[in-house]
């Protein structure tokens, strides 16, 4: 019995030193390295075609939806 709640004990503070190992930090700092402007252009043509391609699909394919 004695044996359980020890490994119980220590199976706790194992949990409880992990849970507070953060490696965050409060202070925002600037990139290290700027993102170009063609990689800028590709990632945001890339999130509005994302953005829209399901919107008009459901445009595209209104008439099946509708059943006609």
């Amino acid at each position: 019995m004695f044996a359980i709640r020890s490994l119980v004990k220590n199976n706790a503070q194992v949990l409880k030193n992990v849970a507070q190992q953060r490696n965050m930090s409060v202070v925002s700092i600037p990139a290290r390295t700027k993102v170009t402007k063609g990689e800028m252009i590709f990632l945001s043509g890339l999130m509005l075609v994302s953005w829209c391609a399901i919107p008009a699909w459901v445009l595209v394919n209104l008439k099946h939806y509708r059943g006609e």
